[in-house]
């Protein structure tokens, strides 16, 4: 009797940890203001990994600044800037970020604040020590 109580215990623990996983993950689905208040970024789980979208611009404009001349044609607003995070609670680590204001793609990591009204995007070449924290706005 025991044993059975015990695995039942287990059982809802184990479910209790995943669903409170779960749910901390969806946290930073949605759509996030950038900092300069010039695009939008719209987040999404696809194959285990998280990414974002540019679905809103302020000036429609092309990719000019890509480091990739082949890119540079492209537009802006429909980008994936933010690449292939995984989940390590309580934040998303090991992605890359892509800036159109430069052109440049750095590593990156994100975590909510406590309120999980901002999304902070770090982004750095190498050390995460050696990078830059921007702040993202959650769009209601």
């Amino acid at each position: 009797m025991i044993k059975k109580s015990l695995i039942k215990t287990s059982l809802f623990i184990f479910i209790l940890f995943f669903a409170n996983n779960l749910f901390a993950q969806n946290d930073f689905i949605g759509r996030w203001l950038s900092p300069s208040k010039k695009g939008i970024v719209e987040t999404y789980i696809q194959n285990n990994k998280l990414n974002g979208k540019l679905v809103w611009v302020k000036t429609e404009r092309k990719d000019i600044y890509n480091a990739d001349k082949s890119l540079r044609n492209r537009e802006v607003k429909g980008l994936v800037m933010l690449n292939d995070f995984t989940w390590d609670a309580p934040q998303w680590v090991d992605g890359k970020i892509y800036d159109p204001e430069g052109g440049a793609t750095y590593s990156s990591k994100m975590w909510l604040s406590d309120d999980k009204q901002t999304l902070n995007v770090r982004g750095y070449i190498g050390f995460s020590l050696l990078g830059r924290t921007e702040k993202f706005t959650k769009v209601k």
